[in-house]
């Protein structure tokens, strides 16, 4: 539940300005019932008489109207460099954006606690109001807040930038992966093959994307399960998704099916993400290719901390039952991520040269268990180079970096 909770937050773009928007709301019943209490307390000139207070609380809702609209048109031009530029995949990351959803929240609340209060004022009963005051104090915050998204804005289109960002989001996935191992809470076993006959089937209720394991659910449950997909992976309604092995199958949903995919137990997710900014990079109708390249470094050295486990599924244990699960091999997201690069890049020498180096910079720590992997994606790009059409120093550039990437031995 605490993970399902985590995801909703995390991509949504409306819960925390539904929250200001409350608070908003909780603001104007708190100066409605308490303003007269604090009379004696507060200087006189934040109070106004009614008319003065109407006229203050009119003009602060016409120019945070004006600042909305501009914001508002301004997140719209954003949402299209990042569909055009980007990947349309990378709009969540400006959505989710936590700038963004606090400045738009402090907007509605300053909206609702106009608004609300120009509605109220008459009915004051005494000739002055607090509210028109706490107003002004509200568009002040406002206009910081607008400045502050301005540069927000000015950041988020920055190409390097939207690659740190996911280049990090996919580190603090591996981390959290890495340290549940440590703590034993999560063992890494060697994949095995499952069989129909091993138990009573598990199918996907719905269509969409795999965004999480719900393995919080084991709790004491004593029947052993074994997933046949990966976090990530798309499913249909009525797909195989494992086995409960055992008569007692508890009556329990496993994994959070949706719409859109999540990073949160899928790092692989992040790196497809780069690599679509790769692609698009290379492609002929946008033509950056120092953003692929800057965007395969990074692939390059998220797989250098995803290479540090050896391949293998997870298992979760509670000591009365096992659930093993799937995990996405090195070759499967190597070859989904680095191989597209050939599409449009097979002569570009400089960006065949920066896959060459995501995959030596991927086999910096890398278990040794991964050695036949890389070699092989390694022959694969050797095979699929035109070398008979590069010129001799290209072809010097290319093995030299493709020898780079071949194991060294020390």
């Amino acid at each position: 539940m605490v993970r399902r909770i985590r995801l909703l937050l995390d991509d949504s773009a409306w819960f925390v300005p539904f929250l200001y928007g409350m608070g908003g709301i909780v603001l104007t019943a708190l100066t409605q019932v308490f303003g007269d209490f604090f009379r004696d307390l507060l200087p006189d000139f934040i109070y106004l008489d009614l008319d003065s207070a109407a006229s203050v609380l009119s003009s602060t809702f016409t120019s945070l109207m004006t600042m909305m609209t501009f914001s508002f048109s301004t997140i719209l031009v954003v949402l299209t460099t990042y569909s055009s530029q980007f990947s349309p995949r990378t709009i969540n990351n400006f959505l989710t954006n936590s700038s963004a959803k606090h400045t738009l929240g402090l907007f509605i609340m300053t909206t609702v606690y106009g608004i609300s209060n120009l509605f109220l004022v008459r009915t004051a009963d005494e000739g002055v109001v607090l509210s028109s005051g706490i107003s002004v104090l509200l568009v002040i915050g406002s206009i910081w807040a607008f400045v502050k998204f301005i540069q927000t804005i000015s950041v988020s289109i920055q190409a390097e930038r939207l690659l740190s960002a996911l280049h990090k989001e996919a580190l603090s996935v591996i981390s959290e992966q890495k340290d549940a191992i440590e703590s034993d809470e999560v063992h890494l076993v060697l994949p095995r093959s499952v069989h129909s006959f091993e138990g009573q089937v598990v199918r996907a209720p719905r269509t969409g994307y795999i965004r999480l394991f719900l393995r919080e659910k084991q709790g004491d449950q004593e029947t052993d399960f074994e997933s046949v997909v990966a976090v990530g992976d798309f499913v249909a309604k009525g797909d195989l998704l494992g086995f409960w092995k055992g008569d007692d199958v508890p009556d329990i949903e496993l994994f959070e099916i949706g719409e859109v995919r999540s990073s949160m137990q899928d790092p692989s997710f992040a790196v497809e993400k780069l690599s679509e900014i790769a692609l698009r990079g290379i492609s002929p109708g946008i033509n950056d290719p120092n953003t692929a390249i800057h965007a395969i470094h990074y692939i390059g050295d998220i797989l250098r901390e995803l290479c540090e486990l050896p391949d293998g599924d997870f298992l979760y244990s509670n000591g009365k039952s096992d659930w093993h699960v799937k995990r996405k091999t090195l070759e499967t997201i190597l070859f989904e991520s680095l191989s597209p690069m050939q599409t449009y890049a097979s002569r570009d020498i400089f960006v065949m040269g920066s896959v060459f180096e995501a995959i030596r910079m991927a086999r910096l720590q890398a278990h040794e268990t991964l050695d036949s992997t890389f070699e092989d994606m390694i022959q694969y790009f050797a095979d699929v180079i035109d070398w008979d059409r590069l010129h001799a120093k290209e072809q010097n550039y290319l093995r030299n970096k493709m020898n780079r990437a071949k194991k060294m031995t020390t």
